[in-house]
């Protein structure tokens, strides 16, 4: 009798769960209906294994930095432990280095040793003049962002991120790094930050700035000045030629890259592992070659096979569904532990980018957002209150106005969620 009352109260809780999903997910339904914006809306209950809610999920969306959902699986599937800093040979006096592409070098991560090393060799530095096999801007990316923080040019060698820092109070100016202080122009009315072909910036007369991040154009002339200039030794430019033998010289953990891309969607960060997720799966620098592997050898069974062009998510052509990303982070959640999975992403009214939003007395949602202009997403994980992790992709393009209004919504549906499941 009494495991038949339990029986009839499980029961009873499915069904009533099963009742309030419906309900959420008829309202989604209605609400987008009278809206002239696109939406889709996929959830799976990792407890009863099953889709609860799925709306437009087999359509395709622009998904912005959702792409960078993907990259990160990509990366971790092929990586382990540290990133290769550099490659390096010693020969007599003389010390060979070789770009691999890390994003890390002079770009906030402390737990990195590779300037220390150049500056300790006591030795004659020489640079490989080798470059990527792709151009230093993605298929899609808006051309006339080229001066904006976000878009700094992919390379074999970054060094500071390939991002310019400068800030003004009066007539003092700042910059960082140093090396470019005489390409600092200040005008009485500037068109842009930055000159699109060379480095010159721009700076109004009249204006302060706490700090501006601009990128900066790249060279390997350039990385062997920027280089010779920090390490106060002469960094000379030299042929690519097949005639060393390279050793690796590891720079920081992979995790370090991964938590900051994702926390704070960098860009950089995701296009750089990409060249070198190319590079060692087919010895090439090359964004495209990662993509092809990953679909090949790591995406097997994706709902709808996407159009995958860059690591970032900045070009317009990337299309994925909610279905696709639902698909992914099931495989993250099978594949990765719990804790060490949930740390990666963004913590709602906690951390990143969703330090600001879905704030809850205890934090519920741990997701990756994906912003351009007139589109915003998110997929992720959300845990109720019962403990129950559900896994969700929410898409929204083609609407006019302020994100903040599709956010508002979508934490109305995420709250009913965390209630009622």
């Amino acid at each position: 009798m009494k495991n038949n009352l339990i029986l009839s109260g499980l029961i009873i809780m499915v069904l009533a769960s099963c009742a309030s999903t419906k309900k959420i997910e008829q309202r989604f339904k209605k609400e987008s209906e009278i809206n002239n914006f696109f939406r889709g809306f996929v959830v799976y209950n990792t407890k009863t294994e099953k889709e609860i809610i799925n709306y437009n999920g087999a359509k395709y969306f622009t998904p912005a930095s959702n792409t960078k959902l993907f990259t990160f699986y990509t990366a971790f599937r092929t990586f382990k432990d540290s990133v290769t800093g550099f490659e390096y040979q010693i020969k007599n006096d003389s010390l060979i280095i070789k770009g691999t592409a890390d994003p890390s070098f002079l770009y906030g991560f402390d737990e990195s040793k590779s300037l220390e090393y150049l500056i300790n060799s006591n030795k004659s530095i020489y640079l490989i003049d080798k470059e990527i096999a792709e151009p230093v801007y993605g298929a899609g990316w808006s051309w006339d962002d080229y001066p904006y923080y976000y878009m700094p040019e992919k390379s074999l060698f970054p060094i500071y991120g390939n991002i310019l820092k400068i800030s003004k109070s009066k007539d003092a100016i700042e910059v960082a790094p140093i090396f470019f202080k005489e390409n600092i122009k200040i005008e009485k009315e500037i068109k842009t930050r930055r000159a699109f072909f060379t480095n010159n910036f721009y700076v109004k007369k009249s204006e302060q700035l706490d700090e501006k991040e601009i990128p900066f154009k790249t060279s390997n002339q350039l990385v062997a000045d920027l280089l010779s200039d920090i390490t106060n030794t002469k960094v000379t430019l030299i042929p690519n030629k097949d005639i060393y033998y390279f050793n690796a010289f590891k720079s920081v953990k992979y995790d370090s890259l991964y938590k900051k891309m994702l926390h704070f969607s960098d860009n950089f960060i995701a296009e750089q592992l990409m060249l070198q997720v190319g590079n060692e799966v087919d010895s090439v620098f090359s964004v495209k070659k990662a993509i092809a592997y990953a679909l090949e050898n790591y995406l097997q069974g994706i709902p709808q096979k996407p159009r995958w062009v860059d690591g970032s998510g900045l070009s317009r052509y990337n299309l994925f569904t909610p279905e696709s990303y639902v698909f992914l982070l099931k495989k993250m959640y099978q594949e990765i532990p719990t804790e060490k999975l949930f740390d990666y992403f963004p913590v709602g009214g906690k951390s990143g980018t969703l330090k600001e939003y879905f704030k809850n007395d205890e934090p519920y949602i741990y997701a990756k957002t994906g912003t351009l202009s007139n589109n915003y997403n998110l997929s992720g994980y959300l845990v109720t209150k019962k403990g129950t992790v559900l896994i969700f992709s929410y898409m929204n393009n083609h609407y006019q106005g302020n994100a903040s209004i599709r956010k508002k919504e979508m934490e109305s549906f995420f709250y009913e969620l965390y209630n009622t499941l």
